[in-house]
């Protein structure tokens, strides 16, 4: 069964937290223009997941690689609804590097 699942840039660098909020340092979505959600520029097409697998490939205008660097990459646990601003309840999450 295919799940669809919150593909999202931070603009955090960092995906740690506190006693409050485990992933405080990953901030708030990447989101320069100050759209609504789901329109903000870090809202990637949704991952779909099938038995713990997942591909993605996507063309996007709506961001430069020098702006995204360095910040977190989450993958929230819950499918998508496409509607509302997701739980910060988190399957993954990492920083997108460049290679030298």
């Amino acid at each position: 069964m295919e799940i669809f699942l919150v593909f999202i840039f931070m603009t955090g660098i960092s995906c740690t937290g506190n006693i409050n909020d485990e992933f405080a340092d990953a901030k708030s979505h990447y989101n320069p223009n100050n759209c609504l959600h789901p329109f903000h520029a870090g809202d990637l097409p949704p991952l779909i997941e099938n038995s713990g697998h997942a591909y993605m490939s996507v063309l996007l205008n709506k961001f430069k690689i020098k702006d995204i660097l360095g910040k977190v990459i989450i993958i929230h646990n819950m499918p998508d609804d496409f509607t509302t601003q997701p739980s910060r309840k988190f399957w993954a999450e990492n920083r997108l590097w460049k290679n030298s």
